[in-house]
């Protein structure tokens, strides 16, 4: 089901916003590449990352430094992963799709 999330113009000059979707908190973000949704929940601790800062992409945690792509919800750097002690089942956050309408931006959950 789709649901109405921000308007673009609005988005694209925050870059970045949390926002509560059918009960879910999740991370919009807009990039060169696109607008992507993840869910709004860091996979080492359960912060949520949309406190952390955006730069090319990645979006890395504020509290430990964990790197993830908002584009693929990967984390980009095992390094860091292997130093947080992350299992093979924290290596993503859950991704949503974006759907964009002249200046509006839904998200399908």
């Amino acid at each position: 089901m789709e649901y109405f999330a921000t308007k673009l113009s609005f988005l694209r000059q925050k870059q970045k916003i949390s926002l509560n979707v059918a009960n879910r908190q999740i991370l919009l973000a807009f990039t060169d590449n696109g607008v992507f949704a993840l869910k709004d929940k860091c996979p080492h601790m359960g912060s949520m990352i949309s406190t952390g800062t955006l730069v090319d992409g990645i979006i890395t945690c504020k509290f430990h430094g964990l790197p993830i792509s908002v584009e693929t919800g990967e984390v980009t750097s095992k390094a860091k992963a292997d130093f947080l002690k992350l299992d093979e089942f924290s290596m993503t956050v859950r991704k949503y799709k974006v759907i964009i309408r002249e200046d509006n931006v839904y998200i399908d959950i």
